[in-house]
């Protein structure tokens, strides 16, 4: 509205949201569901909303399961991996371990009861530098290609608010370096990797899920 170059904060648990791809509605849809209902019952509810998780036995052979195993699967079979946009949007990843212990934290203390609680690193990582930071680590240089694509619904940043989480004791522990390397030498103890995405993205191109930018 201003003209400015936005910057991106970190979203915190009172921002609105309509939910703007059907994905998104259903868990807005569930997490208002479980908060009335919890709310109406008298059964303590906590509704976490976990940012991008990622981590050993995290499966190779669902396309959809996350963009680290993606990239992590294209790299393993010298294909590039894949940039929607321009590669710049940034998302946060939360080690499957650090998720963990939210959930125990949340389960085992009564002050964040009837709230939207957010749960990630509060770290914003671009998924060009994400693309990188595998490639490094798996030890393959084939840089990514961002093929002027992008998907319909998806936010340009995300970031999440921990502030009050952190008010029972959260505290991430494992940085995305780490948790990538373990996830990493998680896949190196598996059989052969397959790449799945790219019938997986011919489909969604298909049914206008990624489009292009000139249409």
């Amino acid at each position: 509205m201003c003209g400015e170059t936005t910057i991106s904060i970190p979203t915190p648990e009172n921002t609105p949201g309509g939910g703007e791809t059907v994905y998104a509605l259903t868990k807005v849809d569930q997490e208002r569901l479980v908060l009335l209902w919890g709310k109406q019952t008298g059964i303590p509810t906590v509704a976490l909303r976990y940012s991008c998780t990622y981590g050993p036995r995290q499966s190779l052979f669902n396309p959809y399961t996350g963009v680290i195993a993606i990239f992590c699967t294209r790299l393993l079979n010298q294909q590039p991996p894949i940039l929607y946009e321009d590669g710049g949007q940034t998302r946060d990843l939360c080690f499957v371990e650090d998720i963990a212990m939210a959930n125990l934290l949340a389960a085992t203390n009564d002050k964040l009861d009837g709230l939207p609680v957010n749960v990630g690193s509060g770290r914003a990582t671009s998924v060009r530098d994400l693309a990188g930071i595998i490639a490094h680590q798996l030890g393959i240089a084939i840089p990514p290609i961002a093929r002027g694509e992008f998907r319909p619904g998806e936010i340009r940043s995300l970031i999440s608010d921990i502030s009050r989480i952190r008010t029972i004791g959260y505290k991430p522990q494992t940085t995305l370096e780490q948790g990538i390397a373990r996830y990493i030498n998680w896949i190196r103890t598996q059989s052969a990797v397959e790449d799945y995405f790219s019938k997986a993205e011919a489909g969604l191109r298909a049914k206008g899920i990624v489009q292009s930018v000139q249409n």
